[in-house]
């Protein structure tokens, strides 16, 4: 079987100012160790989401491209500056869409003198985190429109729905909107880094409620969990409607308190991401991550198979569970670990709806049938 995606990475090998974005692509897809001091570490941390940056030897020919292309069943092709022979020949079986394009890196400054500015306005240090995070979302795009889960404009890629209290959650917010204005700004080739935010999205005259419902249902909901987050019943109303949809989530704890009562949400199930360093670019990398992990797995997986983002709830399984006969699902994946058996005999009435019966399934079990 064929892997679902695969990043191939044009460019210049004489060129050791790119070095810097290969580690940084090679970082967010397969999440090798990051180095400190270099700009790949602003996406410190990331996981490995089984999908692998490779680059064609210098003077690729026909044949090699052939065999490259037919490792997997998508390729997204990064091209740095101006590489002509070789992106020609992956252009005549792909066509540009599949493409994304980066201007080469600038020469560092020299002496006291400034150097050129970029053409696409991105600085130098942020270009490689830049690069890695657009090619991200073509490679959402190019999933998400093989298993049919293309948003109302056929963009292939879910919105990053910003789910916040407004009493201390206000400024992170804002923080979030200006990155992702940037990653618009940077990007010519339209990839659409989509969000929603109530006040700014929100028209007068609407039924909000009907509104907020319907976006949390087609989006990667970013949680602001700040002090007042859980106390607010917009945002648990949120963060349960993506939760039983089976839609991803990533928690950015934001609180300062010593000490927190029991939560009421189920937080722990979901992957979590910390700020303390100002670096709001990691959140965006790991709410991508987390929609890629799942799409690469629904890509592949047969017939009756429910995907999950992360780890289920009694939430998420009750959501499957609603329409399990209708869809036919006779398995729930996940991503692993495996849960505790206790977890599974608790769940069990949830699996089994009259006569039909749901099995719990990790990624690797899945893949490994």
């Amino acid at each position: 079987m064929r892997t679902p995606l695969q990043i191939v990475l044009i460019r210049d090998p004489r060129d050791r100012g790119t070095d810097v974005y290969a580690d940084t692509l090679r970082l967010a897809f397969e999440g090798s160790a990051g180095t400190a001091g270099s700009s790949s570490a602003y996406l410190d941390d990331a996981v490995d989401l089984g999908i692998r940056v490779l680059e064609p030897t210098e003077g690729v020919t026909d044949k090699e491209v052939e065999r490259l292309l037919d490792g997997a069943e998508h390729t997204v092709v990064v091209v740095i500056g101006e590489v002509h022979d070789p992106t020609s020949l992956f252009e005549m079986r792909l066509g540009r869409n599949n493409f994304v394009q980066v201007v080469a890196p600038l020469p560092p400054s020299t002496g006291d003198m400034q150097g050129e500015k970029a053409q696409d306005g991105v600085e130098p240090a942020l270009a490689p985190v830049v690069t890695a995070l657009r090619t991200m979302q073509s490679a959402r795009r190019v999933l998400a429109q093989g298993t049919g889960d293309e948003d109302d404009d056929g963009k292939g890629s879910l919105k990053l729905f910003i789910s916040h209290a407004k009493i201390d959650g206000v400024a992170m917010a804002k923080s979030l909107i200006a990155i992702l204005k940037q990653l618009r700004e940077a990007d010519q080739q339209n990839l659409e880094f989509e969000y929603f935010y109530d006040d700014e999205h929100l028209n007068p005259g609407v039924v909000w409620s009907q509104v907020l419902d319907a976006e949390v249902r087609k989006s990667v909901l970013i949680a602001l969990r700040t002090e007042g987050y859980e106390s607010r019943y917009w945002c648990r109303r949120e963060f349960l409607s993506a939760e039983c949809n089976g839609m991803p989530i990533i928690v950015v704890d934001l609180r300062k308190a010593q000490y927190h009562e029991s939560a009421l949400l189920p937080f722990d199930l979901v992957p979590t991401v910390r700020v303390h360093d100002g670096n709001v670019i990691r959140v965006l990398l790991h709410a991508m991550a987390a929609h890629l992990r799942a799409l690469r797995v629904r890509s592949q997986a047969p017939s009756g198979v429910r995907v999950l983002p992360h780890r289920p709830s009694v939430y998420s399984l009750d959501g499957v569970s609603q329409v399990a006969s209708v869809e036919n699902t006779e398995k729930i994946a996940y991503p692993g670990p495996r849960l505790p058996d206790a977890f599974r005999r608790a769940v069990e009435p949830i699996l089994t709806q009259g006569s039909w019966q749901m099995k719990l399934v990790t990624f690797d079990d899945l893949e490994g049938c």
